[in-house]
């Protein structure tokens, strides 16, 4: 089989897979097929020869996908070629049009068909060109939207043409041809805005401290949920024991005391701390006394009546995430990251990933160690609720889940009442979770009749499964590393624990450890567990917090060995920084996520630009792009873009009077 024949037949066998729109017949793999399928396109390209020879031209294949939303048609024109420094020539981020290269290269040959029939027609206002380049086990894949007057637009890679399927092109097409909101975030968008009012109106009408700010939120809805409150009850009384901040106060006492009574498994303990958290806004004056430019009512009264539209505006029956969701939206004010709480917030996406990456089951005991606004906890619920049969056992089985199977550890009182409140607000007011140091927190096996004052006991046994985002970046008081090391201790034999940090961690053991300690960890780590794979994320997860994060994956209590550990490169994880809206999916998250749980949770096997199995030591890089090199030769566009990089560097430093770092003498 011929090279190119190759990369065809994995085109051909991948567009079977995923696009649903697509068969051999419809393909046109010669010319005369093309005039059977579609006279129109054939009838389009009788000037598009890649030779620009003014002869007729034939795109190695040819598609139409059907939109399901928006009842469009899409036309998916595809060029391949068996070398990958063949996929694409760009000079000065241009697409290059002459005739070597829409001949000799993939994507600029798929590019020209696709201008060429918008020129000759009108019958095709909605194209895609791809080009595909390499062998049946190592490709590479780009694309560009062509538009109705020849325009092109560079969109994101796919993952075996997923995204350019009847099912999902449209959204595709949505967020990067469009620049629309992605339909997935659409909430996410809406909640921002109310967030940004609140936020200001806080800002503006009361002198809170900013730790204050998201358990007054959380108050203010846990008194609505509580169904105790009404609007017309907050009446701006300035007394001491009827004033708004009182009744919202008593409302939620009420709510949790009745939740107490009713059910034997809620727990209480948390009942005392969330009450002393939100007792500020019973004695905050300015929050109780009322405003001439809030129509004589007190600022507390304006901000319930916002959460109210909050609340009245969503289905809290169908998806009680949402006001969790608001919840998370609101408390990124103050910082955008979440320091309003003094924490940075894990992404929704990736609280969900890795939950999928260690299988959180409905059988598992789940630990948060560092729990935050309790995403994680919230993730590997929701996760366990849809794994219960719909069965006469399901009553039992959620009220086990909930009771029972889900713990977390939380320093810092006013999160730790953010973190009650949330889970609480999602439906949950039994999960155990535990106010004090993670370091204090111990199993009850290891129980020792000698331990300090403020030392915590599990409610489990053991741990199966283990979700956590430690704080960043505490220097020698709690290092990254101690979090984990301390973790595991309390694992049962088996179970896994995903974890997000720094890459320093894995590189050198984050920010004060020594090399000498961090050896002594990693061997440690080998000699007790198995390290399962080590994810590179996408430098932009914790927008716009300049962090780069991996993830990694540990079994516990089943030493290393000979076992190889998966390094993953998931740099591109389809989700971009957007101004003004931050980090949202472009409309290949799906397919990339459902990559990267296929490789590393089913076992598939990769790429090594995706994912290289290494056997880890305690001398060598515990991260992908230690071990990667590209095995591309580098094309003349390459050569002449690093030239034009460098002179324009060169010229930047000499105009900021920084010459000196070119010259000889200096070195």
């Amino acid at each position: 089989m011929a090279n190119e024949d190759i990369i065809k037949t994995w085109v051909q066998d991948r567009l079977k897979e995923t696009s649903s729109g697509y068969s051999i017949k419809q393909g046109n793999l010669s010319k005369e097929g093309a005039r059977e399928w579609m006279p129109a396109l054939y009838e389009a390209m009788i000037h598009a020869s890649k030779s620009q020879n003014n002869e007729r031209g034939s795109a190695d294949f040819t598609y139409i996908a059907h939109g399901l939303e928006e009842n469009q048609d899409y036309l998916i024109i595809i060029e391949t070629k068996p070398d990958v420094s063949n996929l694409i020539n760009i000079q000065d981020g241009r697409l290059l049009m002459d005739p070597k290269s829409t001949k000799e290269y993939a994507v600029n040959g798929a590019v020209w068909y696709g201008k060429s029939i918008q020129k000759e027609t009108q019958a095709f206002p909605r194209i895609f060109a791809l080009g595909v380049a390499g062998n049946y086990t190592r490709q590479k894949i780009s694309a560009y939207y062509v538009n109705e007057t020849g325009g092109i637009i560079d969109v994101p890679d796919t993952e075996a043409f997923a995204e350019f399927s009847d099912s999902q092109i449209d959204e595709y097409y949505r967020v990067n041809v469009q620049h629309k909101t992605p339909k997935s975030e659409l909430r996410a968008e809406q909640l921002a805005d109310y967030s940004e009012k609140l936020h200001n109106d806080i800002r503006s009408y009361t002198s809170l401290k900013s730790e204050e700010k998201a358990p007054l939120v959380a108050a203010i809805l846990l008194a609505i949920h509580s169904k105790n409150l009404s609007l017309n009850m907050l009446n701006g009384s300035l007394s001491y024991h009827n004033n708004d901040g009182v009744l919202i106060f008593n409302a939620i006492q009420d709510y949790l005391d009745q939740r107490k009574r009713e059910e034997p498994d809620f727990n209480d303990e948390k009942i005392g701390v969330i009450m002393s958290e939100f007792a500020f806004i019973k004695t905050t004056k300015p929050l109780y006394t009322p405003v001439n430019d809030l129509g004589n009512h007190s600022p507390l009264y304006q901000f319930t009546s916002e959460l109210f539209q909050v609340y009245q505006s969503v289905k809290i029956g169908d998806d009680a995430d949402l006001l969790g969701d608001f919840y998370s939206e609101f408390v990124k004010y103050g910082g955008t990251d979440g320091s309003v709480l003094g924490i940075v917030l894990t992404p929704k996406h990736i609280t969900g990933l890795m939950s999928d990456l260690i299988e959180v089951g409905k059988d598992d005991y789940l630990l948060d160690p560092t729990t935050g606004s309790a995403a994680f906890l919230v993730a590997g619920m929701n996760r366990m609720i849809k794994q219960i049969p719909k069965d006469e056992h399901y009553e039992r089985t959620f009220r086990d889940i909930v009771a029972n199977r889900l713990h977390g550890v939380e320093m810092q009182r006013s999160i730790y009442s953010v973190a009650s409140s949330n889970m609480i607000l999602r439906g949950d007011g039994k999960s155990n979770l535990s106010y004090g140091k993670f370091q204090d927190f111990k199993l009850k096996s290891q129980i020792t009749g000698q331990e300090p004052q403020g030392t915590m006991y599990a409610r489990a046994d053991s741990f199966t499964k283990v979700l956590m985002n430690p704080p960043y970046s505490q220097g020698k008081k709690a290092p990254e590393i101690m979090f984990i090391k301390h973790a595991l201790e309390l694992m049962s034999k088996g179970g896994k624990l995903a974890v997000i940090v720094p890459i320093s961690v894995f590189v050198s053991g984050g920010k004060e450890v020594t090399a000498t300690k961090f050896k002594e960890f990693k061997e440690w780590l080998l000699n007790n567990h198995t390290v399962e794979a080590i994810i590179t994320m996408n430098l932009q997860t914790f927008y716009p917090t300049a962090t780069q994060t991996v993830i990694a994956i540990i079994r516990a209590w089943e030493p290393q060995e000979k076992k190889k550990t998966k390094l993953v490169n998931f740099i591109d994880d389809g989700y971009s920084v957007v101004p003004k809206k931050g980090l949202i999916p472009n409309g290949s998250q799906s397919a990339k996520r459902q990559k990267l749980i296929d490789v590393v949770v089913n076992g598939d096997t990769a790429t090594p630009d995706f994912m290289m199995p290494i056997q880890l030591t305690v001398d060598n890089e515990w991260v992908h792009n230690a071990h990667y090199t590209n095995p591309d030769k580098p094309s003349d566009a390459d050569f002449l873009q690093a030239v034009a990089d460098f002179v324009a560097f060169k010229q930047d430093m000499i105009l900021h009077g920084k010459d000196y770092l070119f010259n000889d003498q200096s070195r």
